[in-house]
């Protein structure tokens, strides 16, 4: 975001912010390009930590050459499944969370009740793969503080899964907000969508509250007479153990379905196409 770089290299005080550079390749041109637009502003970067594999690549490099802090990111965790690793956990860290109540639950699914459903949500969604019925899912969220784990899902579904010729198209959708505008397409277009309803517990007795509630189990209700495939999701409390449990299961549910339908979860060689023509063309 070109007017955010702007605005923070030239009316920020630079000194007293820690920057935090990850880059699993460690080449990231991004990330490279913007991590020398602050090298450019600070006399002493001292003030940066740098996330990054452990091996020639410019992030490191730069690391050992002006005594940067540097954690390594293992050359065996893809980047859209690090989050659990020190790409998301140093983060949190410094904001305050506790990163060892985060991972209290991340084995719960592989206890016997819990193996037991995502094998078979697992089974469901990726028999929705080979049906090629459904072409979408739809993240519908009626709940604002996971906003930014909806656009997490999105990378992690569509990098995964869409190969070979198949995938379904993850869309972030808003609720209420989406009520107003794509909703009819929702309820009365192609029966091509699952929906992921998302909503939270939060404690709250405001008109707003009530409302938002009632128009989302309205919503539930059609879909469920029009037969339209969807699942719900309620985040009870909003902790690092939830946070934790989130990510995780989504991880894992993931790869089942891409061994399921026969396609590496783990790589992503189109992307890496694009990569390539583009530091051509830069250069």
């Amino acid at each position: 975001d070109q007017i955010k770089i702007d605005k923070l290299i030239n009316k920020s005080k630079l000194k007293d912010i820690l920057f935090v550079i990850v880059s699993k390749s460690g080449n990231t041109l991004e990330t490279l390009t913007i991590l020398s637009l602050i090298k450019k502003k600070l006399k002493n970067f001292k003030n940066i930590i740098i996330v990054s594999e452990k091996n020639n690549n410019e992030l490191y490099k730069i690391s050992k050459k002006f005594d940067l802090l540097h954690f390594e990111h293992k050359k065996y965790v893809g980047g859209r499944y690090s989050v659990l690793s020190e790409v998301g956990m140093l983060p949190a860290f410094l904001m305050g969370l506790n990163t060892k109540k985060i991972r209290n639950n991340l084995l719960v699914h592989f206890k016997k009740k819990k193996k037991n459903y995502i094998s078979k949500s697992a089974s469901v969604i990726a028999s929705l793969y080979f049906s090629k019925k459904i072409n979408n899912i739809i993240f519908l969220n009626y709940s604002p503080s996971v906003q930014h784990f909806t656009f997490w899902c999105q990378q992690l579904i569509a990098e995964s899964l869409g190969k070979k010729g198949k995938g379904l198209m993850p869309v972030i959708s808003t609720g209420p907000r989406d009520h107003h505008s794509l909703l009819q397409l929702y309820l009365d277009g192609p029966k091509d969508k699952i929906f992921y309803v998302i909503s939270d517990k939060y404690k709250s007795h405001s008109r707003v509250r009530e409302i938002v509630t009632s128009q989302k189990n309205a919503f539930l209700q059609v879909l469920k007479r029009k037969k339209i495939p969807y699942r719900e999701i309620v985040i009870n409390k909003f902790n690092e153990e939830a946070i934790g449990e989130l990510f995780s299961y989504f991880i894992i549910e993931t790869a089942m379905i891409g061994k399921a339908n026969n396609l590496n979860p783990f790589d992503q060689n189109a992307v890496e196409e694009v990569k390539k023509i583009t530091k051509k063309m830069l250069s």
